[in-house]
């Protein structure tokens, strides 16, 4: 994962919790793995296009993976570290249900949970600069496996969707899993009509700011049921690359989809309105950290 640098003398005050996130703020600290190169040959020696050999859907066996990662050297060589990317946004819209939007009766490879990021007010400068940076990697995935990326994909959007799948293929590796779903997730019990193919292995983690009684600015991040994320909440989401690889009889087809690792609460939405510094005082680098 990317740890991200944000730079948060340049959010709106009520919003500023620079000691509650414990992330460098400047930028000589930063360590290599955790900025976004903006070049091919940054992006060359940063991260590479692998094949993670425990996947279970064999279309989606390549990762992402950093070159290297500083924070991990002394680990095993064949441990793997799928890149992630650290932005910050205001909630659009989102379905974070725990069936998301699978309904009974409809295939679960199709169900997916979703969160739309906008940037807002005074913030789309630096959004704009999140969205260049995560379609250059995009791109460059394109590039490592030699496909031409499809134009429809390069069209400039306002806003940065992303979404993870519900359910898990079953088969002998995770067959002895039990499923994530606790108390009250399916209340009529619809996922038991998929259960001997299809499991929900895992939920989203979704966390909160909790500001100190004594000292706003510090704090902890705890966990959240995902229920209460709405519309205008200021959070931060952490992306990943799910590279889709499949054959067929015209060759190979490739696709790039973000995906949502964890987010971050940092602002309910009645105290996230943007009323601070516009585009213009915000500096470029500010969306080249993640």
């Amino acid at each position: 994962m990317v740890f991200s640098n944000i730079e948060t003398d340049e959010w709106p005050e009520h919003l500023q919790f620079r000691t509650a996130l414990g992330i460098p703020m400047d930028g000589e600290d930063i360590l290599n793995h955790m900025v976004v190169p903006r070049t091919d040959q940054g992006l060359l020696s940063w991260a590479y296009v692998g094949t993670n050999h425990s996947a279970t859907d064999r279309s989606r066996t390549l990762r992402l993976m950093y070159k290297n990662p500083p924070l991990y050297k002394n680990n095993p060589p064949h441990v793997i570290y799928p890149v992630g990317v650290r932005v910050q946004g205001f909630v659009d819209t989102c379905n974070l249900r725990p069936l998301g939007n699978w309904k009974r009766g409809s295939p679960p490879s199709s169900a997916l949970q979703c969160i739309v990021l906008s940037g807002g007010a005074g913030l789309d400068h630096q959004f704009s600069q999140y969205k260049a940076a995560i379609s250059e990697i995009i791109t460059y995935i394109y590039r490592c496996l030699n496909v031409h990326r499809p134009t429809s994909e390069v069209q400039e959007r306002s806003t940065i969707f992303a979404a993870r799948r519900v359910f898990t293929k079953i088969n002998a590796r995770n067959c002895h899993l039990p499923s994530a779903l606790g108390a009250g997730d399916d209340p009529t019990n619809d996922s038991a009509s998929v259960e001997t193919n299809w499991k929900v292995l895992d939920k989203v983690n979704v966390g909160m700011f909790v500001p100190d009684d004594v000292d706003p600015t510090d704090g902890a991040f705890v966990s959240m049921d995902p229920f209460h994320l709405r519309s205008g909440d200021f959070v931060d989401v952490c992306l990943g690359f799910d590279i889709v690889s499949r054959g067929s009889r015209g060759g190979r087809t490739v696709q790039v989809h973000l995906t949502i690792d964890h987010i971050l609460l940092l602002s309910a939405a009645e105290k996230a309105t943007v009323v601070g510094p516009g585009p213009e005082v915000v500096e470029d680098v500010l969306g080249l950290r993640f």
